[in-house]
């Protein structure tokens, strides 16, 4: 059953109640995933990764889309066929929207709940007459616990409790840090203000609080989520700069990630002052949807001007070694071949590191389902191969630049080839036979890995973010998971690279 992230074991009680907790969708819902399994915690709940050990099964869900839609409800149904006695939640913002019909097709399901609704949920599943009364271990699951309403309350009435005191679904040295629920954009093809409320930021001393408390229990990366990382503290006063300063401030953590900046929010003096605080990694998050400024002006996209070529350019002449990421949407109606066109120019001469693409869904309640000129689907399927054929190339030569310099990087986990479980970081190892080598002669070595079942490290420099780019493969032998070390590049292809660990005193190339 597919699952987002691993529980730390470290973080689970004794209990006689087991929880398992499936992710789909965004970092952000990873986030409230760990939010709810710590409360669960706190009621003595153990969190597994193992879907037969467990009594409670979570299903966190996506709806962001019509494809993560149906992503979550084939999810849904497959936890339903196996299902014996547990007690089976879906909550996340696919039932926020669409909890009645979800409780009336899935009658399989026994409590069905919203956003940030932790609480209610732990409450509803281990038969609790109110949100605090602490459950003994012993107290039986709830059967069918909800055959009322589904536990959903409007966006901005949802209580994000716990997201201080969590488990992690990460790697014990990684984190995400939300620091905030909601956007203020109107952008015409995207639901997330009606499913997640409007901007509410954390406030900056609860926000040094968590990642103090973090960085206490081994964490030495964090990664900066929300649905717009822009307008942090644009209604609360407070601003990002701020924030981000003093996080920098703590000692112990070593790299900060920004991602989710809107361009047309933030200005390059702003970004290159949170650049040269001392951990803040030198990538930034920077989704432009489209390039096009006809196509930008019915999507209600900010940005304008500052979303030119020269806003990108710009960063990277104060900071050349700057990794930058971006997504681009396909196929909103009345996208032309012109259109198309001027994205490609406009990828051409940026040159992102990282590029992500997805489709147009027109999505119910949105101003750009009305729109006529809808594009086929057989277009924009051969659009995306276009934009993604020119970004393979952009990002090979971008990620060939570094080969023969020395990186820090971190371990982010020790694998078998010969295991099972390994199959896709195999698929990765195999990947490096179309790799570009510094010297051909060492092709070999990822294979002798392979047959000799020797370990492989997956790893990340500052040009990877967790969970969203390509990684560094190294042998494995004698590294362990949190690990930083420096590391020379010796392979590339577009998203992945393979590289050897290498004495300290070696010269580092570049931020780390």
């Amino acid at each position: 059953m597919p699952t987002k992230g691993k529980v730390n074991p470290e973080m689970n009680k004794r209990s006689d109640h087991k929880i398992y907790c499936a992710t789909l969708g965004c970092d952000k819902n990873l986030v409230d995933s760990e939010a709810l399994l710590g409360r669960f915690a706190l009621q003595g709940v153990n969190a597994v990764n193992d879907l037969d050990e467990a009594d409670i099964w979570v299903l966190n869900s996506c709806g962001f889309i019509d494809a993560a839609r149906s992503d979550s409800e084939e999810t849904l149904q497959s936890l339903i066929d196996y299902k014996t006695t547990q007690t089976l939640v879906v909550c996340g913002c696919w039932s926020q929207e669409h909890g009645d019909e979800i409780q009336e097709k899935f009658p399989g399901v026994d409590v069905v709940a919203g956003v940030g609704q932790f609480d209610r949920v732990v409450a509803a599943c281990l038969g609790l007459e109110d949100e605090t009364k602490p459950a003994p271990s012993s107290a039986p699951v709830a059967a069918f616990p909800m055959a009322g309403q589904p536990i959903v309350s409007p966006p901005m009435e949802a209580n994000y409790t716990g997201l201080i005191d969590r488990p992690l679904l990460t790697p014990g040295h990684m984190a995400f840090v939300k620091i905030g629920e909601g956007c203020n954009c109107n952008c015409t093809f995207c639901r997330i203000p009606m499913i997640r409320g409007r901007q509410m930021s954390r406030p900056i001393e609860e926000l040094v609080r968590e990642v103090q408390g973090l960085v206490g229990r081994g964490v030495t990366e964090i990664q900066l989520v929300s649905q717009n990382t822009s307008d942090f503290g644009r209604d609360t006063g407070e601003k990002l700069l701020d924030l981000v300063t003093a996080l920098n401030k703590i000692d112990g953590l070593r790299n900060i990630r920004l991602l989710y900046l809107y361009s047309g929010l933030v200005s390059t003096d702003d970004l290159l002052r949170l650049l040269d605080l001392e951990k803040v990694a030198r990538y930034l998050e920077l989704p432009i949807q489209h390039a096009s400024p006809r196509i930008l002006k019915a999507m209600k996209r900010p940005g304008g001007s500052k979303s030119s070529p020269e806003f990108f350019k710009t960063l990277r002449r104060h900071h050349p070694e700057l990794v930058l990421r971006s997504t681009a949407l396909l196929g909103f109606p009345g996208e032309e071949e012109e259109d198309l066109e001027i994205l490609a120019d406009f990828l051409a001469e940026v040159e992102f590191d990282h590029l992500g693409t997805y489709r147009y869904s027109p999505e119910l309640g949105t101003a750009a389902a009305d729109l006529p000129d809808r594009v086929p689907n057989e277009v924009i399927f051969d659009r995306e191969a276009i934009i993604m054929d020119l970004q393979a190339d952009i990002a090979q030569r971008r990620q060939s630049s570094r080969l023969g310099k020395i990186f820090d990087v971190v371990v982010d986990k020790i694998i078998d080839p010969s295991h099972e479980d390994s199959a896709d970081d195999v698929e990765v190892l195999r990947s490096l036979s179309d790799a570009h080598w510094l010297d051909a002669a060492e092709s070999s070595k990822p294979w002798n890995l392979v047959e000799n079942a020797g370990p492989v490290a997956i790893a990340r420099s500052y040009h990877y973010g967790y969970d969203l780019d390509g990684v560094v493969l190294m042998p494995g032998r004698n590294l362990k998971p949190g690990q930083w070390l420096p590391a020379e590049f010796r392979a590339a292809t577009s998203y992945d690279t393979w590289a050897l660990p290498c004495s300290s005193a070696q010269k580092i190339e570049g931020p780390q």
